[in-house]
């Protein structure tokens, strides 16, 4: 194989160009190697270890792109609306109907009830008639419930008096199995007032119930006969309230109360009025209820007041809503 020799040009041409070059001797002649040799790149030259070649065709590169086909996609993206790589062949209005009909159909997969809500759904007669039918039951109960809201039936005021004691008695007896015991006999009546603070509303009471206690013992126990009282709006009502007992074995605390009930302190007992009421709003709609409980400390002396026909005493009630 000849070979070939360099002149100075081609050999300074070599040394600065960056890349690694060789030459292709034409295979005709000696004589017409200057004129048929060409100038080739190597094919490794994009992995070659040198960094500034690299860089060097990157920027290259990066500039003939910028030059010829990025003022190309600026001019897509300003018809589309947005900055981006557009495909090739590819229209940007037909996208964005694409993108269009993706959208309604994720909404009509996930919120297609919402439909159902509307009167354009059908147009049929039924169809009108059941739209305006729960719109109206629906303002119906909102309206109602800011009704109620705003005229809140406020809760009753109760209070309670012990009125009298006509009797109470402890004497000696046998109980129902021969065994000898004290026996409790009384009776006395109470004033119970209720009075219905509401403007608007009726107010209903159930049935009281009284109950007469010594300590924790219990000594009688009554509840008011009849049904249902009814206070009306802004009224006041007085109940009357009697409990007692007649010839109850008292047994170990009989003694006791005797003692009492002679002693100067007196004989304590304990008078408690269990009751319930509540409103009936919008035809029965609302029914607040209140539950009360009243409580009355009595102090009974052996003394009696014929004048006002009970055994003196002294009592303090309260009550507890």
């Amino acid at each position: 194989m000849a070979h070939y020799r360099m002149d100075s040009e081609e050999e300074a041409l070599f040394r600065s160009y960056p890349y690694a070059l060789y030459f292709v001797q034409s295979p005709s002649t000696i004589s017409h190697a200057t004129s048929n040799t060409h100038v080739v790149q190597s094919p490794n030259f994009l992995h070659s270890s040198s960094r500034g070649s690299n860089n060097s065709f990157l920027q290259e590169t990066k500039k003939k792109y910028t030059s010829r086909d990025h003022d190309h996609v600026l001019e897509d993206g300003e018809k589309c609306g947005v900055l981006i790589n557009m495909k090739k062949g590819v229209d940007c209005e037909e996208d964005e109907d694409e993108e269009e009909e993706e959208y309604y159909g994720y909404g009509e997969k996930n919120g297609g009830w919402i439909k159902y809500l509307s009167f354009s759904y059908s147009n049929s007669g039924w169809w009108v008639l059941l739209q305006l039918s729960w719109r109206f039951m629906l303002s119906l109960i909102v309206a109602l419930i800011v009704f109620y809201v705003a005229a809140k039936p406020p809760p009753p005021t109760i209070s309670l008096k012990v009125a009298r004691i006509r009797q109470f008695r402890l004497g000696e007896g046998v109980d129902a199995s021969g065994v000898t015991t004290k026996l409790l006999s009384c009776n006395s009546s109470m004033d119970l007032i209720i009075d219905n603070n509401s403007k608007l509303f009726g107010l209903h009471i159930h049935p009281p119930t009284t109950q007469l206690f010594f300590g924790h013992l219990p000594l009688a126990m009554s509840q008011t006969q009849g049904g249902e009282l009814y206070a009306g709006s802004h009224d006041l009502i007085m109940l009357k309230l009697s409990i007692g007992t007649r010839n109850k074995p008292i047994y170990g605390a009989g003694r006791n109360m005797q003692d009492l009930l002679e002693s100067r302190e007196g004989l304590p007992l304990v008078i408690r009025v269990s009751l319930r009421s509540s409103f009936h709003v919008i035809w029965g709609l609302f029914k607040p209820k209140f539950h009360h409980q009243a409580q009355c400390l009595v102090v009974l002396t052996d003394k009696y007041d014929k004048k006002h026909r009970t055994q003196v005493y002294k009592s303090t009630c309260t009550i507890n809503n």
